[in-house]
């Protein structure tokens, strides 16, 4: 057992010198294209890195970030997310772009104070109005010693009146200054690329889909609208499938949402999903766990690692699953010494099932023993083909040990329990043979419902600790 580690996992660490240093995802390729593609246009584009929940956007586009600057290439990172607590998008972006002028120096870096000074300046007919409700302008008429009906709606009237006029004035205004903020932003993006007319202001859009709704709709309405200079780019990070649920709550159920980000949206770009990478095994060497998982099972020089690999591919975990299943994992092993390779089979299995499937894993107790057994078998029979997937032939294995748990060894025959296996899934001669060859293994031990309840227990104390 190794000296006890029970920090969680932590994100990778993108060297400045080299991005991709610590990329198991091999995301340079994709890095690679986009950097060309984004460098081909001189106009302004919205540019949208689609990826579901958990699958690495953020770390994506800091390594694109920072292959960017490594190329002169001029970036701004901004997180919405963190962000949405203000009531103007517009104030939260053109607050990001004045801090990273920090990043300049020299000359660029007075003439780009001197130039968010003037952006400043115009954007204050962009930001919204404080208009008065008509609560407020109650409040004001009784203030004013309006007593009458009569004063009282000629006071509304005057006040309608004087609020329209505003309100136009300042729309007049805007349309004026729209130009000027535009060329500021022009300029402003010059002085980031040192005066190259080549090299775009890339600016990263973070976590759109996390950010409230009305937020969110605004982050893509000013970037399209106001920031539609040559040679400014964004980028947004998001998931569009959460972002079009965002704006539906806005603006309905029946709306086409993809018609809707059209609008605001250039070019989508959907990041290819993790495929049978070493993610996980970077993860559990960062936790210390690579010696306690290096036990080698029945198969060949087939580990529990690589079981970990295979199953963790075998459910397609996203990258924050993964994590979050190392850090179960990860207490569990620091905390119970006692479990065998055989149960940690069964550990990985019900880690995962919690994740991904907390009802099943919910209906594990001692009282439904067989339909549990059943329900999962069926469960992992959904998941992968034995005609497709003959590398991940460790599952055989699992199989039999569920099976086990309902018919015991003293009490069933092995191929007649095969044989009602095969027949219930038409499986395959070649799955017939791997659950035989299987099944002479399961024979030396067996595992029990009690077992099963044990692994439970252990994961659920996991559960209660809190890592921050």
């Amino acid at each position: 057992m190794s000296k006890l580690s029970l920090k969680k996992c932590q994100q990778i660490e993108i060297d400045a010198a080299d991005p991709f240093k610590n990329d198991v995802l091999n995301r340079k390729a994709n890095v690679e294209i986009l950097t060309q593609f984004i460098t081909s246009y001189e106009q302004s584009i919205v540019l949208c890195i689609d990826a579901g929940w958990g699958q690495g956007k953020t770390t994506f586009i800091k390594m694109w970030q920072q292959s960017l600057k490594n190329l002169d290439i001029p970036t701004i990172y901004f997180n919405a997310w963190e962000s949405d607590y203000t009531d103007d998008a517009l104030i939260a972006l053109i607050g990001e772009i004045g801090l990273s002028i920090q990043e300049l120096t020299g000359e660029d870096k007075t003439t780009a104070e001197k130039i968010i000074g003037r952006i400043y300046k115009f954007a204050a007919n962009f930001t919204k109005a404080a208009a008065p409700t008509m609560a407020n302008l109650g409040i004001k008429a009784a203030s004013g010693g309006l007593i009458s009906a009569d004063e009282i709606s000629t006071a509304f009237g005057n006040l309608s009146e004087s609020l329209v006029k505003e309100q136009i004035t300042k729309y007049e205004e805007s349309r004026k200054t729209l130009g000027s903020f535009k060329e500021a932003l022009s300029e402003l993006a010059r002085c980031y690329a040192d005066g190259d007319a080549h090299k775009p202001l890339v600016i990263f859009i973070d976590e759109l889909d996390r950010c409230r709704p009305n937020f969110a709709i605004e982050v893509l309405e000013k970037a399209k609208h106001l920031f539609n200079v040559d040679n400014i780019i964004f980028v947004l990070a998001t998931d569009k499938t959460q972002l079009g649920h965002s704006i539906r709550a806005v603006y309905g159920q029946g709306l086409d949402v993809n018609g809707y980000l059209r609008r605001f949206i250039d070019f989508d770009y959907l990041l290819p999903s993790p495929v049978k990478s070493d993610f996980i095994i970077s993860l559990a060497k960062q936790l210390g766990l690579s010696e306690d998982l290096n036990i080698k099972l029945p198969y060949h020089n087939y580990t529990l690692l690589n079981l970990l690999k295979d199953i963790t591919h075998l459910y397609k975990l996203t990258l924050r699953e993964q994590e979050a299943l190392c850090n179960i994992l990860n207490i569990i092993v620091r905390t119970n010494n006692h479990l065998t390779k055989e149960e940690y089979t069964l550990l990985f299995l019900l880690i995962i099932l919690k994740l991904k499937f907390p009802d099943l894993y919910k209906s594990l107790n001692r009282y439904n023993t067989s339909k549990f057994i059943s329900n999962v078998l069926e469960n992992i029979n959904s998941q992968y083909s034995s005609d497709t997937d003959n590398d991940i032939y460790y599952f055989e294995f699992l199989e039999c040990m569920l099976l086990s748990v309902i018919r015991p060894a003293s009490q069933f025959s092995y191929e007649e329990t095969i044989n009602d296996y095969v027949r219930k899934y038409n499986f395959n001669d070649v799955k017939k043979q791997k659950l035989i060859h299987s099944f002479d293994m399961v024979k030396g031990f067996e595992i029990t419902i009690q077992d099963l309840l044990i692994i439970k227990n252990a994961i659920e104390i996991s559960s209660s600790f809190r890592l921050n």
